[in-house]
């Protein structure tokens, strides 16, 4: 895998740093590093870690801070970010002005847009979506085709499913709606438990 891809290096947002880098899940995932001022960011400061630049758009004020990672197939672009510990992966993908933060994960095909927010230990997966103000918080779970919409809040420690939209400022807490196959680690069905033969 060659660390550098279409854009020369002058047009270039940020690099992959390839003595900084850590494995998730038998991934190998890069430190990123700006190579210009944009947004809040500066030149040379340090940002989270990709798997490569598929990853993180070069356009835009997108980043991706502190240690929060993104891989897979996963897109970070236009002026998401992602702080903390935040993980997107799978195919899940934060745009336009999208963040999550703290432990918020983004999996599957989830998608953040349009301002939502993804933070506490939030996980939004399946094919749920966070957008126009939306907030997904606390220990809750959106999934299946979930949308939260215009200022809608997902919260405590809510798990919600099906084709339900959570719409204007509707705050759930505790619904507990077509709960999802326990899964092992990053979306995989668990083998079934049982006695031994």
């Amino acid at each position: 895998m060659s660390l550098t891809d279409s854009f020369p290096r002058g047009e270039k947002k940020y690099e992959l740093v390839p003595d900084r880098q850590i494995i998730v899940a038998g991934t190998t995932l890069y430190r990123i590093r700006a190579l210009k001022d944009f947004g809040n960011v500066k030149a040379g400061n340090l940002g989270g870690f990709v798997r490569s630049e598929d990853n993180l758009s070069q356009d835009g004020d997108c980043w991706i801070a502190d240690e929060a990672q993104v891989y897979d197939e996963a897109v970070v672009s236009d002026d998401a970010r992602i702080y903390g510990h935040g993980r997107v992966y799978g195919r899940g993908r934060v745009s336009d002005k999208g963040q999550v933060l703290g432990n918020g994960q983004v999996f599957e095909n989830g998608w953040i847009f349009k301002n939502g927010l993804v933070f506490d230990n939030a996980k939004v997966f399946g094919a749920a979506q966070v957008r126009d103000n939306g907030l997904a918080y606390g220990n809750s779970e959106i999934f299946d085709n979930v949308r939260v919409v215009n200022c809608g809040q997902v919260c405590g420690d809510a798990r919600i499913g099906g084709k339900t939209v959570v719409d204007g400022h509707e705050k759930i807490s505790r619904r507990f709606s077509e709960v999802p196959p326990r899964t092992g680690g990053r979306g995989r069905p668990r083998s079934p438990r049982g006695p031994r033969p």
